[in-house]
C-alpha cells in the first residue's frame, strides 16, 4: 500500500533480529483451504489469504486477469454468505472503465531531415481518451526529474514537449517529497506540457525496454469523459539530442530545443476493472438506511519483468532496506555483503534456490481484503444484526492512485450522505519485532512490537467522537491493543492519511479510521507472501475492527463531525 519512514537506529536494530530469524520457516509455502466458520479465526484467515495471495493470482495488478480472479473469489464468498449485492445491475460488481492508451506504432517526430520512429527512437503512453497530436511541437529542457528546487512556470511549458533527464536512484525521503507543495507544483508544471519526454541512456528503445518501463498491463487509469494530461515518451539518446539540438550534458534548464513536426497517434485499450460491493442490511427500520462502510483494496503490483532469488532478496532487504520499497536500493558494504551471503547460503542449504517474480501482496493488501471478508462472514452469521446496515467495498486500483475508491465515491451505489463512517483496512497482517514502521526508536525499544498493536490514522481528523469510540472499544473488549498514532501526526513525512482509500471518503466529510500494522522489508517486494504473516496478531486486529464497526453501527446517532471539511477536489495534505 504505502511507504513508511524509519530511523537508521531502527534499521540497525532490525539487522540483529533479521540475522536471528532469517532462517525461520514456521509457516508453509502453501496451505490447503479449510471450510470457514462464523468466528474470526487464524485458520479462516490462513484459508483465505493463501488462496487470495497465491501465485495463480499473478500479483493482482489492476486491469489484469489475476486482479479479476481475486474479485471473483470475494464475490463467490459473498454469495455463499447471502449478503446483498450492491454493485451494478443487481450484481456484486461495480464496473470501473479502466483503460490504457499507448502511442500507435506509426507515430513519428520529425526534426529537419531526422525522422524519429516509435518503437526505435521512442515509446510512450498517452493521456486516456486523448486524440492525435499533430503539427509543430516546441521543446524545452527542464533537467533532472523530481527536482523541485527551481521549476519552470506552467506558461513556459504549456503545449510544449518538456524533456527530463532521469535520476539514477529514487530521491531521499520519497514519501515526504511526494507530499510536499513543491512536488505538487512540479506535477502541475508537467501536466501543463503536451508531452513529457524522459531521456534514457539507451541507443535504441527495444521491446524489452518498453515492457520494463511501459508494461502491457501497467499505466492503467479510469477513462475520463473529458481527457486531460500529458503524453509521456521514453527517448533514446539520438532522439534526445535531435530534439535538444545539443548533447544532453550541454543542455541548460529552461533552454529551448528544436521544434519537431509531431505525428503522434494513440490507441486506447479497455481493461477490466471492478469494485466488489455488498450490503448486510441493518436490523433497525429507522437506521437501516444508514451505512457503516468497511473497505480494503484487492489489487497489488503484478509481476516483475525478471525473476530474483527470493531468499537473497529477503535477506538483503532485512539488512539494507528494512522498509522494503519505501527506500531506494543501495549497495552493501563489505560487512553487510558477508552477512547477506552467509544468511542466503544457509537458506539455500535448507531448501535450495527459489526464483521468484510474483508480487503476491499477502499483507498489501491481501490481509485487509481477507480481513474484511472474514468480518463480513462473522456479521452474516451473527444472531442479531447491527442496527445500521454495513456496506462492504473492496476497491480495485489503490496502487494506481486510489482509482477504485475515487470511482466509488464519485459514483456511489448507495447515497453517499447515508454513509456515517468508513473503516479502511490496509496491511494488518504483520507486526513482529523485526518489522519496521515509522515508530520511534524509543517506542520500539521500550515496548517492542510483539505485545500487540495497531496503527490508527485519521480517527479523530473529522470526528473526535469516532476516535474516542475506537479507543473505548479497545478498552471494553479483550483487544487491549497498543494504539499507535505516530503516523497520524500533522505534517508527517509519510503523508499516510492521504495515501490509501479512506482519503476518498474523507474528502466528502465522512469520518474515517485507517487501520494498519505498518510497513516491513517485504513491502512491494516479491517476498510479501503468506508465510511471513503473523496470523495471531492478524486475527486480533481483524476482530478489533469488527468490534469497532459493530459499535458504530449500533450508535443511536451518527458520529458527530466536528473536524475541518475541505473541498473534495482539493489536494489532500496531512
Amino acid at each position: 500500500m504505502r511507504q513508511i519512514k524509519a530511523s537508521i537506529s531502527v534499521a540497525v536494530l532490525c539487522i540483529s533480529v533479521c540475522i536471528q530469524t532469517a532462517t525461520a520457516q514456521n509457516l508453509p509455502l502453501k496451505f490447503v483451504p479449510q471450510p470457514t466458520s462464523a468466528a474470526i479465526s487464524e485458520r479462516d484467515l490462513k484459508s483465505r489469504i493463501y488462496q487470495f495471495a497465491d501465485d495463480s493470482m499473478g500479483g493482482r495488478l489492476s486491469g489484469s486477469e489475476g486482479a479479476m480472479k481475486g474479485t471473483a473469489y470475494i464475490a463467490r464468498e459473498l454469495a455463499r454468505l447471502k449478503l446483498e449485492p450492491a454493485g451494478d445491475n443487481g450484481s456484486f460488481f461495480q464496473d470501473i472503465p479502466f483503460g490504457r492508451q499507448v502511442i500507435d506504432s506509426s507515430s513519428t517526430l520529425t526534426i529537419g531531415d531526422v525522422v524519429l520512429r516509435n518503437g526505435e527512437d521512442f515509446a510512450g503512453v498517452g493521456p486516456l481518451g486523448r486524440g492525435p497530436l499533430r503539427g509543430p511541437l516546441e521543446v524545452v529542457y527542464f533537467g533532472m526529474g523530481f527536482d523541485t528546487t527551481s521549476l519552470l512556470t506552467p506558461e513556459q511549458v504549456r503545449g510544449k514537449m518538456i524533456l527530463l533527464s532521469p535520476r539514477t536512484s529514487n530521491p531521499d525521503n520519497l514519501p515526504q517529497l511526494l507530499a510536499s507543495t513543491g512536488y505538487r507544483a512540479y506535477e502541475t508544471m508537467l501536466a501543463s506540457a503536451a508531452v513529457v519526454g524522459v531521456i534514457t541512456a539507451q541507443s535504441r528503445i527495444t521491446p524489452a525496454i518498453t515492457r520494463m518501463y511501459l508494461p502491457p498491463t501497467g499505466n492503467v487509469g479510469v477513462i475520463p469523459t473529458s481527457p486531460t494530461g500529458s503524453a509521456m515518451l521514453l527517448l533514446n539518446t539520438r532522439a534526445a539530442e535531435a530534439l535538444l539540438g545539443s548533447t544532453v550534458a550541454n543542455a541548460v534548464r529552461g533552454s529551448a530545443g528544436r521544434t519537431s513536426d509531431a505525428d503522434l497517434r494513440f490507441t486506447i485499450t479497455r481493461m477490466p476493472g471492478r469494485n466488489v460491493v455488498a450490503v448486510l442490511r441493518g436490523s433497525d427500520r429507522r437506521l437501516r438506511g444508514q451505512y457503516v462502510a468497511m473497505g480494503a483494496h484487492t489489487d497489488h503490483i503484478g509481476i516483475r519483468s525478471k525473476p530474483v532469488d527470493h531468499d537473497s532478496m529477503r535477506v538483503s532487504n532485512g539488512i539494507l532496506r528494512p522498509e522494503g520499497a519505501e527506500r531506494a536500493a543501495r549497495r552493501p558494504n563489505a560487512d553487510e555483503a558477508a552477512r547477506i551471503r552467509a544468511l542466503t547460503d544457509s537458506l539455500h542449504a535448507l531448501h535450495g534456490e527459489r526464483p521468484d517474480s510474483i508480487h503476491n501482496g499477502a499483507d498489501d493488501d491481501g490481509s485487509g481484503s481477507m480481513g474484511v471478508l472474514e468480518i463480513a462472514e462473522a456479521f452474516a452469521h451473527a444472531k442479531r444484526r447491527p442496527a445500521r446496515s454495513l456496506l462492504f467495498v473492496w476497491h480495485m486500483g489503490e496502487e494506481q492512485g486510489m482509482l477504485g475508491s475515487r470511482y466509488f465515491t464519485d459514483h456511489p451505489t448507495v447515497p453517499l450522505d447515508s454513509v456515517v463512517a468508513q473503516l479502511n483496512v490496509d496491511m494488518i497482517g504483520r507486526g513482529a519485532s523485526d518489522d519496521v514502521t515509522g515508530r520511534t526508536k524509543e517506542d520500539v525499544e521500550i515496548r517492542g512490537r510483539d505485545s500487540g498493536y495497531v496503527q490508527l490514522i485519521g480517527s479523530r481528523r473529522l470526528s473526535t467522537e469516532l476516535g474516542d469510540l475506537v479507543e473505548a472499544v479497545n478498552r471494553d473488549t479483550r483487544a487491549r491493543l497498543t494504539l499507535d498514532y505516530s503516523l497520524d501526526a500533522n505534517g508527517h513525512a509519510g503523508n499516510i492519511y492521504c495515501r490509501s482509500d479512506h482519503a476518498m471518503y474523507a474528502r466528502f466529510g465522512i469520518p474515517v479510521t485507517f487501520f494498519s500494522t505498518g510497513g516491513h522489508r517485504d513491502y512491494h517486494q516479491v517476498t510479501d507472501e503468506p508465510q511471513y504473516l503473523d496470523f495471531g496478531h492478524y486475527r486480533s486486529v481483524t476482530q478489533f475492527i469488527h468490534d469497532v464497526a459493530e459499535r458504530v453501527a449500533n450508535l443511536d446517532h451518527r458520529p458527530v463531525v466536528d473536524g475541518r471539511r475541505t473541498d473534495p477536489t482539493a489536494a489532500c495534505q496531512q
